[in-house]
């Protein structure tokens, strides 16, 4: 093998695991691990993947546990972010509009003799405005829900149909693993993104789900899977990255390699261009 084609199969690699590294960190984001699957896909559908990472919402910062070569190796999962890190970047990043820290999870939704897989979403109020969603009908989760760990739920509309049909769900009780949990919302149609059916899902308190559903508390907190950032406006998102990245740093005591990755729609766009 002569030097041009060393240089070639290492520029190759090296590009293939960004990617890879972005698609694992997409698939976090939205709660469907597969899409590591797409590396290598053609350009029609390159076009469609531009569309579902820029539909996540406009100027938002998203952050997931373990380094950017932790998410080349999916299998690690590394537990690093706890939903302290989100309230800290909340109170003490000045760029930033609101913050949405996500647990997420995959169980079997219950209602009297039906049943239906769905991605669980543990999260807080913002997540309605960082991720685009609305609620049809009923309610979303509130700050008082959260500190009462409360047990309740809001339903994708596709999983609410696929439970209750022509019924009205507020105010029923669903069972998720051995908690009952009463429906208090059903949210709008959001569709599929990148295979993830986002009317499937099933939005409940972070407190709730951590200590009562999956189990994710730790010495250091409850565990996230990522946090969601909304940021105040374009022009302040490479001094939000900065700023998250440096608080991370020291709340986490860093010296050398950092145990979070912190991207945004831009460098997903740009990685998998």
């Amino acid at each position: 093998m002569n030097i041009l084609e060393s240089i070639k199969m290492a520029t190759t690699t090296l590009l293939t695991n960004k990617v890879r590294s972005s698609l694992t960190m997409l698939g976090i984001i939205i709660g469907n691990a597969s899409v590591i699957a797409m590396i290598g896909i053609g350009e029609g559908a390159q076009k469609f993947v531009n569309n579902q990472i820029t539909s996540l919402g406009p100027n938002v910062l998203f952050i997931v546990p373990g380094s950017p070569e932790a998410q080349r190796q999916p299998v690690l999962r590394p537990q690093t972010l706890v939903l302290a890190d989100a309230e800290a970047i909340a109170s003490q990043v000045p760029t930033v509009k609101e913050v949405a820290p996500i647990l997420n999870a995959n169980e079997l939704v219950s209602y009297r003799n039906k049943n239906a897989s769905s991605s669980l979403t543990g999260t807080t109020p913002e997540f309605l405005t960082v991720r685009n969603f609305d609620v049809a009908k009923g309610r979303f989760l509130t700050n008082l829900d959260l500190q009462r760990q409360e047990n309740i739920v809001a339903l994708g509309s596709e999983l609410a149909e696929q439970l209750f049909g022509n019924e009205d769900p507020i105010g029923k009780r669903v069972r998720i693993k051995n908690t009952s949990l009463q429906v208090i919302g059903v949210m709008a149609s959001k569709g599929t993104n990148l295979g993830n059916n986002e009317d499937m899902s099933a939005f409940i308190p972070i407190t709730t789900m951590a200590n009562r559903i999956v189990g994710r508390s730790s010495p250091y907190g409850t565990q996230v899977s990522l946090i969601s950032v909304s940021v105040k406006d374009e022009d302040s998102m490479k001094a939000a990255q900065f700023q998250i990245e440096n608080l991370l740093r020291l709340r986490h005591k860093i010296i050398y390699e950092d145990d979070f990755t912190v991207r945004s729609q831009q460098d997903l766009l740009q990685t998998l261009g």
